[in-house]
């Protein structure tokens, strides 16, 4: 049977108040302790547990954030992908409140994402907008091409080599790139789970080309040294309408 707390929490988020709901689950802390909150959230269904941390503020730390499992999370994360609309930001923002709060690991976070069935794809959504840099990273080891670039694998070795990804040697180490955002995520993502990162890597780079695909061929600017087209009647057309004026 379910905590009582757990229920008065999913109806208040039912009715709407988010708010209420988590004050519902804060004063649980209060009451009986961190480890009693920790468990009573296992109970909570994924999108209510969901539906709290989307509130997120940065300027008013919550409790729920600061205690949520990397599991919970992952649950959490996965409804927000099938359920929710599509907004990049809102993931990015979510996914950098919990990962990378005080105390925690945010490598146990990336992993628990990385077991899910949609979790890689939750990753390649948080790094969609970067596939460039992403590129760069992986060829490279770092975010910017600094002195030679390196050559990056044809398409067919990258195939090969799916299975055990490793970056070039050297590159940016993480004090460099701990920004609490995509590039810290990406360092730690490539650096300790690169299978998972190429298929993420794979993921935006099969995006990247079926965009391009549905965006079609440009046009080519017309040669302005080109012969202007004949204005005299091919056999067969029809004369053109004279004009009115």
């Amino acid at each position: 049977m379910s905590h009582p707390v757990v229920l008065k929490a999913s109806a208040l988020i039912h009715a709407g108040d988010i708010s209420a709901a988590e004050s519902a689950l804060v004063d649980l802390v209060e009451t009986e302790g961190d480890t009693a909150l920790v468990t009573v959230l296992d109970e909570l269904a994924p999108k209510d547990l969901l539906a709290i941390i989307r509130e997120y503020d940065s300027a008013k730390p919550s409790v729920i954030n600061l205690l949520v499992t990397p599991k919970q999370f992952a649950d959490a994360v996965i409804m927000e992908r099938l359920y929710a609309e599509r907004n990049r930001d809102r993931l990015r923002s979510l996914i950098n409140s919990v990962i990378f709060r005080d105390d925690v690991d945010p490598d146990d976070f990336i992993g628990a994402l990385s077991e899910k069935d949609l979790g890689l794809e939750v990753l390649a959504d948080y790094l969609d907008e970067r596939f460039e840099e992403v590129t760069i990273f992986k060829n490279t080891g770092s975010f910017v091409v600094i002195d030679e670039e390196r050559t990056p694998k044809d398409e067919e070795e990258d195939t090969v080599r799916e299975d055990h990804f490793q970056l070039p040697k050297g590159g940016v180490g993480l004090d460099e790139v701990t920004d609490h955002d995509w590039m810290e995520l990406t360092w730690r993502l490539a650096h300790g789970f690169p299978d998972e990162f190429f298929h993420v890597f794979q993921s935006l780079s099969s995006r990247a080309k079926a965009a391009e695909e549905a965006a079609g061929p440009v046009a080519a600017p017309k040669d302005p040294d080109a012969a202007p087209e004949s204005s005299e009647k091919k056999p067969g057309q029809p004369p053109a309408e004279e004009s009115a004026l």
